[in-house]
């Protein structure tokens, strides 16, 4: 498995017309690499989900409210900024 030298992530193998060897593609940035042997590499199978599994929707009993106070404003971003300090 290789990772995208610009954007690290992850690159797939796909086969090019009129090239003997195959080259990896960036799923992200489109970024390609070429090789130059024949490498290991296949893609397996693919997971197909539905929309429904895709979204997931987490809502608070207490926060339903689409409008916040100026002090609870002020109240999430010191909680914000205190969290951020203390992972340095």
């Amino acid at each position: 498995m290789e990772f995208c030298e610009k954007c690290g992530a992850m690159m797939l193998p796909k086969k090019v017309e009129g090239r003997k060897n195959p080259v990896l593609k960036c799923r992200e940035c489109g970024h390609e690499k070429s090789l130059r042997t024949e490498p290991d590499y296949k893609v397996e199978y693919r997971i197909k989900h539905t929309p429904r599994e895709k979204i997931v929707v987490v809502e608070d009993a207490e926060a339903k409210s689409d409008e916040m106070s100026e002090d609870e404003r002020r109240e999430r971003r010191k909680m914000i900024l205190e969290f951020f300090e203390d992972e340095d």
